[in-house]
C-alpha cells in the first residue's frame, strides 16, 4: 500500500503517512466466504431429496400393483369353489396377514417421504434420518439398494456431517 500524498510505502496497521502526515485509508480485511456449494453433499442433497420422494411413491404403487394382483387372482373370482389355479389363497387362514403387509408398506413410504422432505428443507436432523432410511432400504433389491448406497455415498462419511450442519445452518 501506498500513500496517496506523497507515493511513500505505507503499512496498513498505520494511522498516518510517516513522511507527509497524511492518513492512511483503512481497509477492512476481505472476508471470503467457505465455498460449502461446491462440496459433494451439497451437489447431490437435491437429487437425493427428490429421489426419496420418487421412492415413496414407488413403493406405493408397487404395493398397490402386488395387492390388485392378489386379489385378483387368489381372490376368489375363479368360480364358485373360491380357489385359483394353484388352489386355495394362501392366506385364507391368515386374514390378518394383508393389511398388516400394507401397514409396514405404508409406515416405510411415510418413511421415504418424510427423507425426502426433510433433506429438501435441509433440517439438521434429516442426515441422520436418511441415514437409517438408507439402511433399512439397502435389502430391498435394485431400486431401493441403489438409492440406499447413492444416499450412503453422499451422508455417511466424517467430511459430509461437517458439510451438511454448515447447509442446515443458513
Amino acid at each position: 500500500m501506498f500513500c496517496s500524498g506523497c507515493g511513500q510505502p505505507v503499512d496498513p496497521s498505520q494511522q498516518f503517512c510517516l513522511k507527509c502526515g497524511r492518513a492512511v485509508p483503512q481497509v477492512a480485511p476481505v472476508v471470503t466466504p467457505t465455498p460449502w456449494f461446491y462440496t459433494r453433499v451439497h451437489r447431490h442433497i437435491q437429487s437425493l431429496s427428490i429421489l426419496w420422494l420418487a421412492y415413496g411413491v414407488w413403493t406405493i404403487l408397487g404395493w398397490l400393483l402386488a395387492m390388485s394382483f392378489f386379489a385378483g387372482w387368489f381372490g376368489g373370482y375363479f368360480g364358485h369353489m373360491h380357489h385359483g389355479p394353484f388352489g386355495e389363497f394362501p392366506f385364507a387362514s391368515l386374514p390378518w396377514f394383508a393389511p398388516l403387509i400394507t401397514v409396514v408398506v405404508f409406515g416405510r413410504a411415510i418413511l421415504c417421504f418424510a427423507t425426502g422432505i426433510a433433506l429438501n428443507r435441509r433440517a439438521p436432523w434429516a442426515r441422520i434420518l436418511a441415514i437409517v432410511a438408507g439402511f433399512l432400504t439397502l435389502i430391498k433389491p435394485i431400486t431401493g439398494t441403489a438409492l440406499a448406497i447413492y444416499t450412503l455415498w453422499v451422508l455417511l462419511p466424517s467430511p459430509s456431517a461437517q458439510e451438511y450442519e454448515q447447509m442446515a445452518a443458513l
